[in-house]
């Protein structure tokens, strides 16, 4: 066993980090210890399988292999591939690590994955996002996320209580995930430092527009579920103009919903109007901000019905 910054020597013995892939590597084996309650490795579930995104030195890959997950890294640098390949010669021998040279963003991930945890470069948090949740709806089990993020991304995904925190990152989050912040993390625990404070944040699955608490909501003001692509849409255009109240911001038909999706630029203003006055008095001079998550379900779902009628 090593400590965080014994890994970290070994590596940084004959290696440089690369700024432009965004390298900070833990070496705060507290926070090691944090990430693995979060992510709740004492689990005895022997099923698990946890993709974990960019090694570093391989404090946190040694301690999910302690708790004897079968683990697969996707690592982009070759030379910290080669450290891997020699911390972990054993357990790669083994079969209980499996270690692919690519980038995340772009190498096809194996199907049979229920768990990310990763230290992630926090240039690619927003796409790492849209990927995994576009794998989960491919019909991938991915089940829990534990993420390191920048402080300031952390609060936009989980925005529930902080009004200027809210847009579109949270509530295309939200419906897939339920969101957990876990521990503040400080530039200290890092080498090299960043220059931001950082949060570990959990993500369990989720699909919240089929829950029991939605449906039953929603069937008590007799609407259907609306899709995700027609709240991602609404919520997008209403946030692209955020200073704006929602009957201008979403006066014009939203881009990213067509007439082969069954939305008529000619019948918007009219469908849009049914809406706001099935929502009650005063919704329509809303800014998008002030809208819960629960206003943007019931308002998409509004819109959607009365598509429908039209």
């Amino acid at each position: 066993m090593y400590t965080s910054r014994q890994l970290a020597d070994i590596l940084f013995s004959n290696y440089y980090s690369n700024k432009d892939l965004g390298q900070n590597f833990l070496i705060d084996d507290s926070v090691i210890e944090s990430i693995g309650k979060l992510a709740e490795l004492d689990s005895k579930d022997e099923n698990r399988i946890i993709l974990e995104i960019g090694l570093g030195p391989g404090a946190l890959t040694q301690k999910l292999l302690q708790h004897g997950h079968k683990v697969i890294g996707i690592e982009i640098d070759n030379m910290i591939c080669n450290h891997i390949s020699n911390i972990f010669e054993n357990e790669l021998n083994l079969n209980q690590l499996n270690l692919i040279e690519g980038d995340a963003l772009k190498v096809e991930w194996p199907l049979d994955i229920t768990d990310v945890v990763a230290n992630i470069p926090y240039q690619i948090s927003s796409p790492l996002l849209e990927k995994i949740s576009k794998i989960c709806n491919d019909g991938n089990g991915i089940k829990n996320c534990v993420f390191m993020f920048q402080e300031e991304f952390a609060k936009r995904i989980c925005a529930d209580n902080n009004i200027s925190n809210r847009g579109p990152l949270w509530i295309t989050t939200s419906l897939d995930w339920q969101i957990t912040l876990g521990k503040k993390i400080s530039p200290s625990s890092f080498k090299p430092q960043p220059k931001v404070e950082s949060r570990l944040v959990k993500l369990k699955r989720r699909d919240l527009l089929n829950s029991e608490t939605v449906l039953n909501y929603l069937n008590s003001k007799n609407l259907k579920p609306p899709s995700k692509r027609l709240i991602r849409a609404i919520s997008a255009a209403s946030f692209n103009q955020r200073r704006k109240k929602l009957r201008n911001s979403l006066k014009r038909q939203p881009s990213k919903l067509k007439l082969k999706h069954g939305f008529d630029p000619n019948k918007w203003e009219n469908i849009l109007n049914k809406s706001f006055l099935s929502m009650g008095e005063g919704f329509f001079d809303s800014r998008p901000e002030q809208l819960t998550l629960d206003d943007w379900i019931e308002f998409s779902a509004q819109i959607m019905k009365f598509q429908k009628e039209l």
